[in-house]
């Protein structure tokens, strides 16, 4: 009999590892809402962000959503009294703040005839079924299976986060990214560009949705580009409908008060979770400072969006087939958007998850790079090591940058790589 290789023993240890830790995750998750950890439970990011945005419009309070567009905080707004009214336990000096279109809290508006708790809970677990989701459509690419994607994914802290904090990221943010791509991947560039046209429900990953919709363009392939501004508009159009003009205007203008709300210094933010390079820089400076340069910060991180196009454009002048470039940009757009966002926290680092798995794959356009799964698998370790490090040392504003530093490290080597590759092997 044959000796089994160290690397598929080394492999096999990794997945049994996963399976092992998302086991004891989902029981912990289990445990902590229903039973051990109620009431500390109401401080979540959902319960005391969407599900309440759910219960204000379930009662046919939308305009109590959203801030006076004039104010730098969202304490004492109609939404925090809300969040106050309805979770007793909600600690006082926590300020209820929701920043996202109405359609999202219509749709958390059925979660709030349940308690809390198991309102968290059932999101939790459409998460997790959109993850497996987003893992399977992923699988079809990469040659990686299913399960052992779905269970590796688990290893990533920022999904962890998403999950236990009952964020946004799966279910509105990958879920429509993969989707997109594997139409794209088909050869059904209107339906990906619709798709892609649904992230404005989670707008930190609309840009990666928009970046490679340009890029497409620019190719000549202009229908993901139409299907995207048309989704946009028809969403625009139905917000209005459901929800009237005058509040669709003021969730337009509430993102003034959010800028504020991150980079203002009037509302505490949870400055050691806070990602991207303008944002960590700017919590750096001196309040009085920030706004001076806010402005060249986003010029500069509007500078990387532009190279990336740039880049791309070099990239479609190799000899790669449909596919390969597709894959190409996606990368290169997940990673500018971890890098430049401007109110990206941790947990939305989950949308690296298709750029990891797409440069560790078995087949398709980065098969047998070894620089590539070495590039993956270091930034999946990376970011996965930091959480438990900005957890521990929540005061220092300068370890966010650190990671960012790191990652940015990670993105020019991987471009250094590609520009001095000649050619892709097509593996299908």
């Amino acid at each position: 009999m044959a000796k089994r290789r160290p690397s598929a023993t080394y492999h096999q240890a990794v997945v049994f590892l996963a399976t092992a830790w998302t086991v004891a995750f989902w029981l912990f998750l289990l445990d902590s809402n229903l039973f051990s950890h109620r009431d500390r439970f109401q401080e979540s990011d959902f319960i005391m962000t969407f599900y309440v945005a759910g219960h204000l419009v379930a009662h046919h309070r939308p305009a109590d959503l959203y801030p006076q567009p004039d104010l730098q905080s969202f304490a004492d707004t109609p939404f925090d009294k809300a969040a106050h009214a309805l979770l007793p336990h909600l600690p006082k000096n926590s300020t209820g703040a929701y920043m996202y279109t109405p359609l999202v809290a219509a749709f958390f508006a059925p979660f709030s005839y349940v308690n809390p708790n198991l309102a968290l809970f059932f999101w939790q677990a459409l998460s997790v079924l959109a993850l497996g989701l987003c893992c399977h459509m992923l699988s079809r690419t990469t040659g990686i299976k299913t399960s052992e994607l779905f269970f590796l994914s688990f290893l990533f802290l920022p999904i962890f986060l998403t999950l236990w904090a009952g964020q946004l990221g799966l279910v509105f943010g990958l879920l429509p990214l993969c989707f997109g791509f594997m139409l794209l991947l088909r050869q059904m560039p209107l339906a990906a560009g619709l798709a892609w046209s649904l992230l404005i429900l989670k707008p930190q990953f609309l840009l990666v949705g928009v970046f490679v919709a340009i890029v497409s363009a620019l190719r000549q392939r202009y229908r993901a580009l139409i299907g995207l501004v048309l989704g946009i508009a028809a969403l625009i159009a139905l917000t209005i409908a459901m929800f009237s003009l005058p509040v669709t205007l003021q969730w337009l203008a509430s993102h003034r008060v959010s800028d504020a709300y991150f980079f203002a210094g009037k509302q505490g933010i949870p400055a050691h979770l806070l990602t991207g390079l303008p944002a960590n820089i700017l919590v750096l400076l001196p309040i009085d400072q920030r706004s001076g340069l806010k402005l060249p910060l986003y010029a500069a991180a509007a500078a990387m969006w532009l190279f990336g196009i740039w880049f791309c454009s070099r990239l479609s002048k190799l000899r790669l087939d449909e596919s390969q470039q597709i894959s190409s940009t996606l990368v290169i757009g997940l990673s500018l958007a971890s890098l430049t966002s401007p109110h990206l926290l941790y947990y939305d680092l989950c949308l690296l998850l298709p750029a990891g798995a797409l440069l560790i794959a078995k087949k398709g356009p980065f098969a047998g790079q070894k620089n590539f799964r070495f590039i993956a698998g270091a930034g999946w370790l990376i970011v996965s090591v930091f959480l438990p490090i900005l957890l521990a040392f929540t005061e220092q504003k300068i370890l966010p940058l650190v990671l960012e530093v790191i990652l940015l490290a990670l993105f020019i080597t991987l471009l250094l790589l590609w520009s001095r590759l000649q050619t892709f092997t097509a593996r299908a």
